[in-house]
């Protein structure tokens, strides 16, 4: 059997793979954010659901500037300091220890929130207050932040261990900014955290998050260089086999709707089975092959989803494949 690992890079490569990879992410306990609590409760999560790769989450973790200013003139006092940060110290700490851990058996992938999400924790009427008032003060922040965030891609990547990063983003919404608005105060500090990302790793994946289920101007990301999109499909609208065609025929990654009430979150066994194996199908039918494919969903998980239930998708994902080769081998041997 090939390693989990290697099967993984093959499939990113566009090579020939024995399985089709899954992961999904699941928000930390308020108990589990910070040390060792964290390190263990990321590593108990492999344990538990043996995705094909984890994603070390950022819960817990704040920005690299104070998200508790309260004026313009706090904002505008923030520079760099790259591996003096606090916030850089502890996220490379924490990608760390969970890859010495884990570094034998699985791949793992840091989320990195792009500049633009992190500074809108201090809320959008008051950062769009900011750039109201003095739109160059506002970029100057968003880049500034983008060296810092830059670097930690870096660093998790070339010396914490991780396989890339998983750059998470938003602010193309419908209606909050125009494409040139986005042109002049988004993107740019987000392609310097991709940038730096790209140069360290062949294997990034773009997610374009859809932020309390508004439709974003997609064609504003499309063309951002990334191994693998993943998007959120359900409240796009956007399928699977439409998405990856729209984002040139990249790698995608998805097929299931995060939110509760739907059927990873409330369906039962035989639901979920149904269900992956239509995902599964669906994608097959419309490009001959199950290639380019990482089983997941469109965001996150809350902390009250029961977490068997990833271990439901994957039974049902490799029952689909062994059930595949069977039918084959008997196509083949008449």
């Amino acid at each position: 059997m090939v390693q989990k690992k290697e099967n993984l890079r093959r499939m990113l490569e566009g090579q020939p793979h024995e399985h089709i990879p899954v992961s999904f992410f699941q928000h930390l306990k308020p108990e589990e954010l910070h040390g060792e609590a964290c390190v263990k409760a990321h590593i108990r999560f492999y344990k538990q659901t043996d995705p094909d790769f984890l994603k070390i989450m950022h819960d817990g973790l704040t920005a690299p500037v104070d998200l508790g200013l309260t004026s313009l003139e706090e904002l505008k006092a923030y520079r760099p300091i790259k591996g003096r940060n606090p916030y850089i110290r502890e996220y490379l700490e924490r990608a760390l220890r969970i890859n010495e851990s884990l570094a034998d058996e699985t791949d793992t992938y840091s989320n990195i929130f792009s500049p633009f999400t992190l500074l809108r924790r201090i809320g959008d009427d008051r950062l769009l207050g900011f750039l109201r008032e003095d739109p160059q003060a506002v970029k100057d922040a968003l880049l500034f932040m983008g060296e810092d965030l830059a670097y930690l891609s870096e660093k998790l990547i070339q010396e914490a261990g991780c396989l890339g990063i998983f750059l998470a983003m938003q602010g193309a919404e419908n209606g909050l900014f125009t494409p040139e608005e986005f042109a002049d105060y988004i993107a740019p500090s987000e392609q310097l955290v991709l940038s730096a990302a790209q140069e360290s790793s062949p294997y990034n994946i773009l997610h374009f998050c859809g932020w309390n289920q508004i439709k974003n101007q997609l064609e504003l990301w499309r063309d951002y260089p990334g191994n693998t999109v993943n998007w959120a499909v359900y409240v796009e609208q956007l399928p699977l086999a439409e998405g990856r065609k729209y984002f040139g025929m990249r790698n995608c990654m998805g097929g299931f709707d995060n939110r509760r009430g739907k059927v990873l979150y409330s369906g039962t066994k035989e639901e979920i089975r149904r269900e992956t194996t239509n995902i599964l199908e669906t994608y097959r039918n419309a490009f001959g092959s199950t290639d380019g494919l990482i089983l997941g969903a469109d965001c996150s998980f809350l902390t009250d989803f029961e977490t068997e239930r990833f271990c439901w998708v994957t039974e049902a994902l490799r029952q689909w494949e062994r059930e595949r080769k069977e039918r084959q081998t008997e196509v083949r041997t008449g």
